[in-house]
């Protein structure tokens, strides 16, 4: 009987951690378009990265990331239209 306390106790610790909330995934399209959630979210897998490195939501904001910055570094200047004046360079 003297064990009976201790398994409803744990049970019951149990139970109330099961109920917490998980937090949302998101993809790399939402990290995209939000950089303060996606740079938040990537803050947070670096604070805890044996846990956090392989959840879907790391994953996909450091995906975005990686997609911002070489968009980012890639973009280059367009030139002139020559329509405008067709006889110069």
């Amino acid at each position: 009987m003297r064990g009976l306390p201790l398994i409803v106790s744990v049970g019951g610790v149990l139970a109330i951690s099961a109920c917490a909330r998980p937090q949302p995934v998101h993809g790399q399209a939402y990290y995209l378009t939000h950089p303060s959630e996606r740079t938040a979210a990537i803050a947070e897998c670096k604070n805890n990265p044996g846990e956090l490195e392989k959840t879907p939501s790391c994953i996909s904001a450091s995906s975005a990331a990686a997609d911002f910055e070489r968009k980012r570094f890639w973009a280059i200047k367009q030139p002139k239209s020559r329509l405008a004046s067709p006889g110069s360079l």
